[in-house]
């Protein structure tokens, strides 16, 4: 499945239900295959190395929109917005490299990033 090899071996799963879905990142295939990845539910982190704690589901579509896969587990990750910047899955960081000048963003950890750490712009 398109889905568990997007996200295979990089998240920890535990228990979840399906709740309220904030997509920030949708990653497209040639099939017209679709992931969105989702945020499930967040804190401030109790770790002053972060800012936030999230939980993030996963959803795999076909070209028609149905729901092929749906992940059932919460894949942790912690987001640090000040310099260094980063996200965090397991113990690896991912840096994310400042500014962000690009303006499609194709990398899951960066979306979540803007999705917590950027500025609101109108």
């Amino acid at each position: 499945m398109r889905a568990i090899a997007f996200f295979a071996g990089v998240l920890v799963v535990t228990p979840s239900m399906a709740a309220e879905r904030l997509v920030f990142h949708t990653a497209n295939f040639p099939d017209a295959t679709s992931v969105q990845l989702s945020i499930l539910n967040n804190s401030v982190s109790q770790d002053r190395d972060y800012d936030f704690d999230v939980a993030i589901g996963l959803v795999e579509t076909d070209a028609s929109g149905a729901i092929r896969y749906e992940d059932t587990g919460r894949h942790r990750a912690r987001v640090r917005c000040n310099y260094p910047a980063y996200v965090s899955v397991g113990t690896r960081k991912y840096p994310i490299e400042m500014p962000l000048s690009r303006s499609a963003h194709d990398d899951w950890k960066e979306n979540l990033w803007i999705t917590f750490c950027a500025a609101p712009s109108s």
